[in-house]
C-alpha cells in the first residue's frame, strides 16, 4: 500500500515508521548535467589513490570482483563520510527518485497491498488504465503475465510485483485476478500509460471557514497543485487554512519556496542558503500569493523534514501563522543532484539553509551517521516517555533567535512547534495499534469487497453518498474483533469501549479511500484526528 499520512501517531506507529527507514529528509537544488562533473582522476591525491587501489585489487585480490558492487560501496561510503544526507544513487534508485520528483511514472494506476501471501488491488485510480480495463478495488491478483504472484513469500516482495506490473507506456500487461469468492482466474489485459501521482493528497473544507490541505512531499508539480487547492478552497469560503506537513520528508527547495510564497506577503524573507562554494542566496516572497492573509495553522511532527521545515520555519519566523505538533526532524542541508553518464547520480550537500531569523535547524552530525540517527531515536523515545516536559531537556536554548515580532525560537534541532501536541499515552491504544500493525481492518475490508463489491457501490454510487450515509454496523465491527482474534490479538473490552468509535471510523475511512479517493478518506478521518482537533481547539481557545 502506498505510504500515506493516515496513521495514528503513537509509539506503535513510530516503531513501524522507523522500521521502514530512517533516512528522512531530502531537499534538492537544481541538477547539474554530466558534462559539468569534473574528471579529477590523475590530478588530485584522491584520484591517484583510487586509481592505485583499483589496480591493486584488479591484479592481486584473491577472488573475482564485482566492480559494480564495489563502485557502489566505495561511492556510498565516501559520501556518507561527509554528512548524513550526501548519497550515491544507483541507476535504478536514481530513476525512482526522478519519478518521485516528477510525480509521474509509467504503469496502470493501481495501488497494491500484500496480505496473507496474497496481493490485492487496494485502490484503483479513477480514469486510469486499470480502471478502464475493469480492475477494481479488492481484486486478488494471482498472476502478472505468466508469473504467479501469490503464495508463500511472493507477497512479502511487493516491490517485485510492482516492477512486474510497471512497464513502458503503451505496452500491455495481463493480470490474472480473482473476485466474488470464485476460484476462477479472470484474465484482464491492461495497456500501460503515464500515471500522475499528486502530492496534494487532500484539499477539503472541514467546516464552513476552515480548509485543510495535505502535502505528502515537495515535487515538481506541488506548487501548481497547491495553487489550485487554494483557489478551490478560497472559493468555498476558506478564511483559516490548515496545512498538514506531518510525515512530509521534503523534496525540492524551489517548490518549498513557491509554497511559502503563496502564504507570505511580498518582501518577506522565506529562506536563505549558504555554503563554502555557494554564496549567500536570499529568497523573498513575491506579489500575488493566494493566501497572504487569513488564519494559518501548519501541522508537523518528528517525520517532517527538509522542505517541510523550510516552509514551517518561514511561517514561524515571520509570525504569519501557528506551528502545531511535535518537533521536526532537523535537516538543514541542501543537496544538488549530479547525474552521471551511466544513469547513476550523486546527491551532494552544497549548502545549509537558514530560516528568516538566521536559524540553521540541522541537528549535529559530527559524530557520524550512526550517532546522528541514534540521537533522533533517543529524542523520540524521550519525548514519548516524558510528555509533561516535552522538549524542555532536548532543545538547545543556547541557539536562540527572534522572530519578526520578537518571539524566541531555537535552532540546531528541528522546528519546535508553537503548540506542542505530545503523544497520547494511553495503554488502551495498544490494542488499536495492534489492529493497524496486523492489518486487521484491511483484511476485513478486502473480504467485504471480495464478496459484496457490487452491492456496496450500487448503494453508495459516489464518495459523497458513502461519506454521508455509510455506517459500520455491529456485525461488521464484530467481524473486525474476530479477525483480530484469529491473528492472536485478544479481545480488549476497555479499549473497545473507549476507542470503538475510532476503530469504526478508521475502517470507514480506509473503505472510503479504497473505493473512491483520498479526499473521501480525509472527510471521514479528520473528525477523529486527535492532533488536528487539539490544534483547532487550542486556536479557538487562544482566540477567545
Amino acid at each position: 500500500m502506498s505510504e500515506k499520512k493516515k496513521t495514528t501517531y503513537s509509539l506503535g506507529i513510530v516503531l513501524l515508521a522507523l522500521a521502514i527507514g530512517l533516512a528522512a529528509g531530502f531537499m534538492t537544488a537544481p541538477k547539474v548535467k554530466p558534462q559539468a562533473v569534473p574528471n579529477v582522476t590523475g590530478i588530485s591525491k584522491l584520484g591517484s589513490h583510487l586509481v592505485a587501489l583499483e589496480y591493486i585489487i584488479a591484479n592481486y585480490y584473491v577472488d573475482e570482483v564485482d566492480y559494480d558492487s564495489l563502485t557502489t560501496s566505495a561511492m556510498t561510503a565516501m559520501l556518507e563520510s561527509l554528512d548524513p544526507h550526501s548519497s550515491y544513487l544507483t541507476p535504478i534508485a536514481n530513476s525512482k527518485e526522478n519519478e518521485m520528483m516528477q510525480s509521474r511514472f509509467e504503469g496502470i494506476g493501481v495501488t497494491l497491498h500484500s496480505m496473507n501471501d496474497s496481493v490485492f488491488a487496494s485502490t484503483v485510480r479513477a480514469g486510469s488504465p486499470a480502471h478502464r480495463a475493469g480492475i477494481r478495488a479488492g481484486d486478488r491478483i494471482i498472476k502478472v503475465d505468466t508469473t504467479v504472484v501469490t503464495g508463500t513469500g511472493m507477497s512479502e516482495e511487493l516491490s517485485s510485483v510492482v516492477n512486474l506490473i510497471r512497464g513502458p507506456r503503451y505496452s500491455t500487461v495481463t493480470l490474472g485476478i480473482q473476485r466474488q469468492g470464485s476460484d476462477k482466474i479472470r484474465e484482464i489485459k491492461v495497456k500501460r500509460d503515464v500515471i500522475l501521482h499528486p502530492t496534494v493528497v487532500a484539499a477539503i473544507m472541514i467546516d464552513k471557514h476552515t480548509g485543510y490541505v495535505n502535502i505528502s512531499r515537495f515535487s515538481e508539480t506541488t506548487a501548481s497543485e497547491f495553487h489550485a487547492a487554494l483557489l478551490q478552497l478560497t472559493k468555498e469560503g476558506m478564511t483559516h487554512l490548515v496545512l498538514d506537513l506531518r510525515g512530509n520528508r521534503g523534496g525540492s527547495l524551489e517548490t518549498a519556496i513557491a509554497v511559502a510564497d503563496e502564504l507570505l506577503p511580498k518582501g518577506d524573507l522565506i529562506v536563505y542558503t549558504e555554503g563554502a562554494h555557494s554564496p549567500r542566496n536570499n529568497h523573498y516572497a513575491t506579489r500575488g500569493g493566494l493566501f497572504e492573509e487569513g488564519k494559518l495553522t501548519i501541522l508537523i511532527n518528528e517525520f517532517s523534514a527538509s522542505a517541510s521545515e523550510v516552509v514551517s520555519g518561514a511561517i514561524q519566523d515571520n509570525d504569519r501563522g501557528t506551528i502545531a505538533g511535535r518537533r521536526s526532524f532537523g535537516k538543514g542541508l541542501v543537496q544538488r543532484p549530479f547525474d552521471l553518464p551511466d544513469g547513476d547520480a550523486i546527491h551532494l550537500t552544497i549548502a545549509r539553509y537558514y530560516t528568516p531569523s538566521g536559524r540553521c535547524i540541522q541537528r549535529p552530525y559530527d559524530k557520524g551517521s550512526d550517532a546522528y540517527y541514534m540521537d533522533y531515536l533517543t529524542r523520540i523515545f524521550s519525548d514519548y516517555r516524558s510528555a509533561d516536559s516535552l522538549y524542555n531537556a532536548t532543545v538547545d536554548t543556547t541557539q536562540s533567535f527572534l522572530t519578526k515580532k520578537g518571539r524566541k525560537v531555537y535552532g540546531g534541532g528541528g522546528i519546535q512547534p508553537d503548540i506542542i501536541l505530545p503523544y497520547l499515552i494511553d495503554t488502551n491504544w495498544v490494542y488499536y495499534n495492534r489492529l493497524a500493525d496486523k492489518q486487521v481492518l484491511e483484511q476485513v475490508i478486502f473480504n467485504e469487497l471480495f464478496v459484496h463489491y457490487d452491492q456496496i457501490v450500487q448503494k453508495y454510487p459516489t464518495a459523497e453518498a458513502f461519506v454521508k450515509n455509510y455506517q459500520v454496523d455491529d456485525a461488521t465491527f464484530e467481524r473486525i474483533i474476530q479477525c483480530a482474534e484469529s491473528k492472536g490479538i485478544r479481545r480488549h473490552p476497555s479499549c473497545i469501549k473507549k476507542y470503538g468509535a475510532n476503530i469504526r471510523n478508521r475502517y470507514k475511512a480506509l473503505m472510503a479511500m479504497t473505493l473512491y479517493n483520498d479526499d473521501a478518506f480525509y472527510q471521514v478521518a479528520l473528525p477523529y484526528d486527535t492532533e488536528l482537533q487539539r490544534a483547532l481547539r487550542h486556536n479557538t481557545t487562544k482566540k477567545k
